[in-house]
């Protein structure tokens, strides 16, 4: 079994579920144009994110098998830019949408996921703490793949459905304290178990 399930799951889940560009823009979407002509941008996001992860994982693994610094380095720094975007989540007091003017296409959305700081950042953490580039990593590499077009699908799907809905709850104050205080302290707890696995 898979060591390190519970802390992938875990940081794909507050990656994918948490406002980002990929989540505004399905919300924003999927409320104005609907379910239907949102599924292009769904996709997208589905199929071109996994492939960032394959992406930075077949680039990244030659330097982490030459240099095993080098993936030392990138857990420490992944860990402290968890820690640092746990604090950032707490101070945020509103989700800031950037307007659309028509649904995002399958490609723009595809090739979209190649340029989102979120997402690229949270590809090399990804790669560089949970796939093994030893004897496990055709084994890390396809549940790592495998989860990860689950659960962009997952949250890029519940973003457009529940679109309206969620900014309506995300709206208060004290709704949008409790839920970014949720998301923050799954980030430390992710930190956590990685270094305890």
């Amino acid at each position: 079994m898979y060591p390190l399930y519970i802390p992938l799951i875990l940081l794909l889940f507050v990656g994918n579920f948490t406002p980002g560009p990929n989540n505004i823009i399905a919300s924003y979407s999927g409320f104005h144009f609907g379910f239907k002509k949102t599924i292009p941008h769904i996709l997208g996001v589905t199929f071109g994110w996994p492939s960032l992860i394959l992406a930075v994982n077949f680039g990244l693994v030659i330097i982490f098998i030459e240099f095993p610094i080098v993936q030392r380095t990138v857990e420490i720094l992944g860990s402290l830019f968890l820690i640092y975007l746990a604090y950032t989540l707490i101070k945020v007091k509103s989700i800031e949408e950037k307007e659309v003017q028509k649904p995002m296409t399958f490609l723009a959305s595809y090739f979209f996921q190649f340029i989102n700081p979120k997402g690229v950042v949270t590809a090399i953490i990804v790669v560089s703490q949970f796939i093994d580039t030893g004897e496990n990593f055709i084994q890390d590499t396809i549940v790592v793949f495998t989860l990860t077009l689950t659960s962009a699908f997952l949250s890029i799907s519940t973003w457009a459905i529940f679109g309206k809905y969620l900014r309506s709850l995300l709206s208060s104050k004290l709704s949008i304290s409790l839920f970014n205080y949720s998301m923050a302290s799954l980030l430390v707890l992710i930190v956590v178990l990685f270094w305890i696995k």
